[in-house]
């Protein structure tokens, strides 16, 4: 058997750090949880930007939609574990899919490593600019509870605004019954023409209408200080509704088995690309007020909110995937 010689030994030494470092550079591919111009598509593509300097590797977002908002998970089944691969995900894919359902399209605890909570946006409860009860949430609720109940419009069968619905009625006393829209685009015009008494979904989605004044926003979900979009709407727990706090939140996952050192070095990296000024004009207009933070602050962050939904989404007594 012949050995190699010198000069070829020397020549694959030499080009060992070149194929290491063309290994490093290779793409990261982020799964997206939306079609392209989705407000999740332009989330990902202004991380995307801002990763691609910090960790030295282009980041390609790769769009996925349908399969009930679960098509970006399920892209990551089989995929390796060693952060070549991302997944950007919801509350309602990681948080609530144990609780909506009774076989779940995906275990996201099993089949997810956390990395980062991404961004947050609060829900808004909007109604027309001449309902009934003062501009404010507790006149409305008096109204209604004087006409014996109403109905509250939400944009999903199996999101939270549903639920929340659920939970608005318990707490206030108020009859209340979600009425299901297939998107915020069939349910706007109702609300508008005063269809539906009240609509509630991601506070974004009324926006336009309350500069208007075409609807009123009375009460939106985060749980302290003032929404950057609409800084004059109260939060729900300021006007006497306790813990009534909610997020339409996005997280960054990779397959489950991603090293722990690996994750919190992509978290730090993902919290300084959200939190750079282009990133913050491009999300803050559409939203999406940027987070960030550590793996074990968006493990955290799922355990609170299963259990605040719980018993809301358990006394409903929905599952989506029963007839």
């Amino acid at each position: 058997m012949r050995m190699p010689g010198r000069r070829a030994t020397l020549s694959t030494l030499l080009a060992a750090p070149s194929l290491a470092r063309a290994q490093t550079a290779a793409p990261i591919r982020l799964l997206v949880n939306g079609t392209p111009g989705s407000i999740s598509d332009i989330l990902c593509r202004s991380l995307a930007e801002g990763l691609r300097d910090r960790l030295g590797r282009p980041v390609v977002p790769d769009n996925r939609s349908g399969a009930g908002g679960f098509a970006s998970v399920l892209g990551a089944r089989g995929q390796p574990a060693d952060g070549s691969v991302l997944v950007q995900a919801n509350i309602g894919v990681t948080a609530l899919a144990p609780l909506v359902f009774r076989r779940p399209p995906i275990d996201p605890d099993a089949e997810l490593a956390p990395i980062c909570h991404l961004t947050e946006s609060p829900f808004g409860l909007a109604v027309r600019a001449d309902a009934p009860g003062g501009g404010t949430l507790q006149g409305w609720l008096a109204a209604m509870r004087a006409r014996g109940g109403g109905e509250v419009a939400v944009n999903s069968a199996t999101g939270l605004p549903r639920f929340m619905v659920h939970r608005l009625s318990v707490v206030s006393g108020v009859p209340l019954a979600p009425v299901i829209y297939r998107s915020s685009g069939a349910m706007l015009p109702d609300l508008e023409a005063g269809h539906v008494p009240a609509g509630l979904t991601i506070g974004g989605e009324f926006i336009e209408q309350h500069r208007a004044g075409r609807l009123r926003l009375l009460a939106q979900s985060l749980g302290e200080g003032r929404w950057s979009l609409a800084p004059e709407v109260p939060r729900f727990n300021e006007q006497g509704l306790g813990d009534f706090v909610a997020s339409a939140w996005n997280g960054l996952f990779a397959p489950a088995g991603l090293a722990e050192p690996r994750a919190l070095a992509l978290a730090e990296a993902v919290t300084a690309a959200l939190h750079a000024p282009e990133a913050l004009a491009r999300l803050r207009p559409m939203g999406l007020e940027p987070t960030g933070g550590t793996p074990a602050q968006l493990r955290a962050r799922i355990a609170t909110d299963r259990a605040r939904w719980a018993p809301a989404i358990e006394a409903s007594g929905f599952k989506a995937d029963e007839p």
